[in-house]
């Protein structure tokens, strides 16, 4: 959902969020139309029911046209990886940025055979061990090749023997830019799930990008569902991530028993927004996060450090 928020003179696109109380359902089937978060429902299908996540990267960019291959954009973004088998190469057009695309691709360590059941398309941490992940800002005309626009941003996802990613490894997973804590206070690295196109401007000369993330938990009697957002921009010809905030936590906890089979679910949903503020601290525009809903409307001041190249 977008909004338009007014600051005087200043206006910015934002994405917007709604926030719910805990509440209590007398049966599982009642939980779905609780979810006021089309992004929640979304989780909630695909931990319940198995349904796919709409495509968030434009995976399906490839398969739409003919004059540009998979090897060809990974020759551009990632050269040294044109022999790593690759989960994830998804390509969207940057709304109101002519020719500009942002690129997502991720490594995977699974077979290829594993890869080409029922994997594709997918940058999982739990079921899909990934390898490498690269994000690319690119501009493409539909005629040539691929022009990289910036440095991409490559992070190497340090795992397990197996591939798998958990908080024994310490320093890796405090740097990645996908990190959140689940459910059941674990670090992880996230499953990446979408792009997010809000008009995150940083200034007059940068605008941003974000990158939605997530970790689901399941319980005997219900679920937990995490998310989390890295904002990205280009810095002194790097793409970069300039700053990460929690964007929405879902929690379902499966309570009595009904005589008639059904259950009773704690369910609770908070939802954040972020707004750029008018006010600059040198040369980026303050950002506010706040939880949608809240009594006060104190949230988080992030200001921009010109040291370290990021919010704080």
């Amino acid at each position: 959902m977008k909004h338009i928020l007014k600051y005087g003179s200043f206006i910015f696109l934002l994405s917007i969020n709604l926030s719910v109380s805990a509440k209590v359902v007398h049966s599982i089937d009642q939980i779905p139309s609780q979810i006021h978060s089309e992004e929640g429902k979304a989780v909630f299908a695909q931990e319940m029911n198995g349904d796919k996540f709409p495509d968030g990267f434009g995976s399906h960019f490839l398969s739409m046209q003919s004059a540009l291959k998979p090897q060809d954009i990974i020759k551009i973004i990632y050269p040294q990886g044109k022999d790593e088998r690759w989960s994830l190469i998804g390509m969207k057009p940057w709304p109101g940025q002519k020719d500009r695309y942002i690129v997502v691709a991720c490594s995977t360590k699974i077979t290829q055979k594993e890869l080409d059941k029922d994997q594709k398309n997918s940058c999982s941490y739990d079921i899909n061990p990934k390898s490498k992940i690269v994000i690319a800002v690119v501009d493409y005309d539909g005629s040539g090749m691929l022009k990289l626009i910036a440095q991409p941003y490559i992070e190497t996802v340090v795992g397990d023997e197996n591939g798998y990613v958990d908080d024994d490894n310490g320093d890796a997973l405090e740097k990645s830019a996908f990190n959140l804590k689940n459910g059941n206070g674990e670090v992880v690295v996230c499953n990446l799930q979408r792009l997010d196109f809000a008009h995150y401007q940083l200034n007059s000369q940068i605008l941003a990008f974000g990158i939605r993330f997530g970790a689901e938990v399941g319980y005997a009697g219900g679920n937990d569902s995490t998310q989390a957002m890295t904002l990205f921009a280009i810095l002194q010809g790097t793409l970069r991530p300039v700053l990460k905030a929690d964007m929405y936590h879902f929690e379902n906890i499966a309570g009595d028993w009904h005589k008639d089979g059904t259950r009773d679910h704690d369910i609770s949903e908070e939802e954040y927004v972020l707004s750029i503020l008018p006010h600059q601290t040198t040369g980026f525009y303050d950002i506010k996060h706040t939880q949608k809903g809240s009594r006060n409307n104190n949230g988080k001041i992030y200001h921009w450090n010109d040291q370290k190249l990021q919010y704080q």
